[in-house]
C-alpha cells in the first residue's frame, strides 16, 4: 500500500558539486541533511548532483532508441544465461528480482528458481559496466546497429562513477568521520565496478492486467553500497517507509536522483542505515486501471559497489553496548553471487 499524502525528502547537493561557490559550513550542512534522511528513510532524492534536466534528457533518449529496436538487434547483444557477467540485453521476463526473504522458506527438494518465476517480471534492461573493469566485460549491440551508443554509455558510466564518490563524499562529511572511518567509507565505491543499468517497463493492456500473473520489479533491496536512479515522467516508483511499514511513490521531481541505501552501506553502518526495500508494482486494483491500461516506464539505475574482492566490516563507530555488532565481516564478490543466484537461468533462450 503506498501512502500517497506523504513525501521523500530532497537534498541539495550543490555544495559538493560546485564547492568552489560554497563554503565548509555549507558542505556540512548539506551532509548533514543528507544523513538524517538516509538514516530516517534509507532513502532520498538529490538535487545540486551535477547531471542537468538536459542531461538528464538525453540518457532518456538513448535509453529509448535501444528499446525501441527490434528484438533480433537487440538479441546481437545477449546477457548471458548466468548471473556473470552481468553484461548486455535481457529482454521480457528472462531476469528475475527478489529478496532475501523471497529466496527462503522453500520445501528442501524444491527448485527454487522456478518457485521465485512463477510470478515473472514485466521489464527488458541492458546492463553496462566500466570498460576498465577487471570482471566483467561488456556487451555491446555492434556499432551499426545504434550507431553513438557504446561511446555514449561508456561517458555516461564514467560521469555517474564521479557523481557516486560526490554522494559518499556527502554522506562521510554528515557522518563527521576521521580520516580512517572516511577512508574506509570511500573503500565502498569503486568506480571500475560499479554498474549502470538501463531498464524499460512495457506498456500493459487492461486485459493484460486482469488475465496474468506478473510484476515490473517486486519489492527487493539493492546488494551494493548504494544506488542513484533517474527516471521519466511516468514515475512508479515506490520505497518503504520503515517506520510507517508502508510504501512511499518516488514521485519525479524535475532535474532530481533517487538516492537509496544498499545492503553493504547497511552492514557497515550497523543498521544506522538501512538498505531501502522498493519496488514498481502493477496496480492492486485492476478496476480503477484506464482501459488504455497502464503506460510504458524508463529508469535508469546506477548502483555504486565497492572492489568484488573488498571485505565489508562494520565501522567501530556504529558498535555499543546499545547497538551490539550484527553483521560479520563479507567478501562484497561473495554475497553479491548469492543475492544474484537465481537471477538468470539457462532456458535455452532470450526470446
Amino acid at each position: 500500500m503506498a501512502a500517497l499524502n506523504s513525501t521523500i525528502p530532497t537534498v541539495d547537493l550543490s555544495p559538493f558539486s560546485d564547492p568552489a561557490s560554497f563554503s565548509t559550513s555549507d558542505r556540512l550542512q548539506a551532509g548533514r541533511a543528507l544523513v538524517l534522511a538516509l538514516h530516517n528513510l534509507g532513502f532520498a532524492k538529490i538535487s545540486g548532483h551535477g547531471v542537468s534536466l538536459a542531461d538528464i534528457e538525453e540518457m532518456l533518449g538513448w535509453s529509448k532508441k535501444l528499446f525501441n529496436l527490434p528484438v533480433s538487434e537487440k538479441m546481437k547483444a545477449p546477457h548471458p544465461p548466468g548471473p556473470m557477467p552481468h553484461r548486455g540485453y535481457s529482454g521480457l521476463g528472462v531476469e528475475k528480482v527478489y529478496s532475501t526473504d523471497d529466496m527462503e522458506g522453500h520445501a528442501p527438494d524444491e527448485d527454487v528458481g522456478e518457485a521465485l518465476r512463477k510470478i515473472s517480471d514485466f521489464k527488458e534492461n541492458y546492463e553496462i559496466g566500466s570498460e576498465y573493469d577487471d570482471q566483467q566485460t561488456n556487451i555491446w549491440l555492434p556499432d551499426d546497429v545504434l550507431p553513438g551508443f557504446r561511446p555514449y554509455m561508456t561517458a555516461l558510466y564514467e560521469r555517474l562513477a564521479e557523481v557516486g564518490k560526490l554522494v559518499l563524499s556527502a554522506i562521510g562529511t554528515g557522518l563527521e568521520l576521521g580520516i580512517d572511518d572516511y577512508s574506509a567509507l570511500m573503500q565502498l565505491d569503486s568506480d571500475r565496478h560499479s554498474q549502470l543499468r538501463l531498464l524499460h517497463y512495457p506498456s500493459i493492456t487492461k486485459d493484460k492486467l486482469q488475465k496474468e500473473l506478473f510484476t515490473r520489479l517486486p519489492a527487493h533491496t539493492d546488494w551494493g553500497s548504494f544506488t542513484m536512479l533517474l527516471q521519466d515522467s511516468r514515475g512508479g516508483l515506490e520505497l518503504l517507509d520503515p517506520g510507517a511499514q508502508s510504501f512511499l511513490p518516488a514521485i519525479p521531481e524535475e532535474g532530481t536522483l533517487v538516492l537509496n541505501i544498499g545492503d553493504m552501506l547497511q552492514r557497515f553502518t550497523n543498521d544506522y542505515f538501512q538498505s531501502a526495500l522498493h519496488r514498481v508494482s502493477v496496480p492492486d486494483n485492476v478496476v480503477a486501471v484506464p482501459d488504455s491500461g497502464i503506460p510504458e516506464r524508463y529508469s535508469i539505475p546506477f548502483f555504486v559497489a565497492p572492489p568484488p574482492s573488498h571485505t565489508v566490516t562494520t565501522l567501530p563507530k556504529f558498535i555499543s553496548a546499545e547497538t551490539p555488532a550484527k553483521y560479520g565481516p563479507v567478501r562484497f564478490e561473495d554475497y553479491g553471487a548469492m543475492r544474484a543466484k537465481y537471477a538468470y537461468q539457462d532456458r535455452g533462450s532470450h526470446e
